[in-house]
């Protein structure tokens, strides 16, 4: 498997804790938080890197997109596609308002927002390259 990592971020220590994050959850396959941490304080960690101010999300889309575009350079791929809709009306009450919510076709509340993920898998081998 190709190794993904971050190469573009502000502070080389964020730099160095993303890859390990990445590192870790391409090898075991993990996506749960509480399941790649081994202790409670590296959970506090991976928490703090994902609420860092000099980690955006922009930041981090940026870099795992170049990452699937650098696997995929020169083979043959599919890119599954759906869209989803996300209902998050029995959450309306700690929702913060920022402008990402908004109204969906849902027959209750229609509190929540649409997502469209790509999957990106080779051809040939079904290897998944990522969204």
């Amino acid at each position: 498997m190709q190794t993904r990592y971050f190469e573009d971020l502000k502070d080389k220590r964020l730099l160095n804790r993303g890859n390990s994050i990445l590192n870790r959850l391409f090898a075991n396959s993990i996506y749960s938080i509480r399941q790649l941490a081994e202790s409670d304080s590296e959970a506090k960690a991976i928490y703090r890197f994902l609420q860092n101010d000099n980690v955006s999300e922009a930041d981090i889309i940026n870099n795992m997109s170049s990452n699937c575009k650098k696997c995929v350079v020169n083979k043959c791929v599919l890119c599954i596609q759906d869209t989803s809709e996300i209902n998050l009306y029995n959450h309306r009450n700690r929702i913060k308002k920022d402008g990402s919510i908004g109204i969906t076709n849902a027959s209750v509340g229609g509190l929540g927002f649409f997502i469209h993920p790509s999957f990106i898998i080779d051809a040939d081998t079904l290897m998944p390259y990522g969204f």
